[in-house]
């Protein structure tokens, strides 16, 4: 009996040495939770609102013309942590269109996530094209740059038509420095 629980032990310590998988690293940049974000530009209407994220919440913005630049419109929060010059960061977000421009089939606008005054260089700026059903999208870009703790923004620039979209969720996470 003593060989049969040893040998079964002994098994099942392969089993889970042979199975363990690396899990990469890394660091959530702000808070999530945190729905109430800043807000620039005219012609605008953001709400927060109940919905089916996995949050229950969402921000709902509403641009009532297109403007000449995107980011004339936006909206956007600071990140707590700074990042280090070859850092990989990863913006994952909940996001639908509610309704688009006359003639689009999606919604768009400029995800930015890059350093909050001059000379706003950025680690990534994306153009995204929300589908009609909430979904979950992944951006990841690796920093150029060193930017420091509350240098960082996340920044999504609306004024591209009018149009309405919603946002759920985000997570924006650094992996560490990108490994060769």
């Amino acid at each position: 009996m003593f060989k049969k629980t040893l040998l079964g032990l002994g098994t099942a310590m392969m089993i889970c040495i042979s199975s363990t998988t690396v899990v990469e690293a890394q660091t959530l940049m702000h808070n999530p939770n945190a729905i109430k974000w800043e807000q620039r530009g005219h012609d605008k209407k953001i709400e927060i609102i109940e919905t089916d994220t996995p949050s229950g919440m969402a921000i709902s913005a509403y641009t009532k013309k297109r403007k000449s630049n995107p980011w004339d419109i936006a909206l956007y929060f600071d990140l707590e942590k700074g990042v280090e010059k070859g850092d990989k960061i990863s913006v994952t977000m909940w996001v639908r269109t509610e309704r688009a421009a006359k003639g689009q089939e999606t919604a768009e606008f400029v995800l930015f996530v890059g350093r909050n005054e001059e000379p706003f260089d950025y680690i990534m700026s994306e153009d995204v094209l929300p589908s009609g059903e909430w979904e979950l999208l992944t951006f990841e870009a690796v920093a150029e740059s060193d930017m420091d703790d509350d240098e960082v923004k996340v920044e999504f620039q609306l004024g591209k038509h009018k149009q309405t979209i919603e946002f759920g969720p985000i997570f924006v996470n650094n992996h560490g420095p990108v490994s060769e």
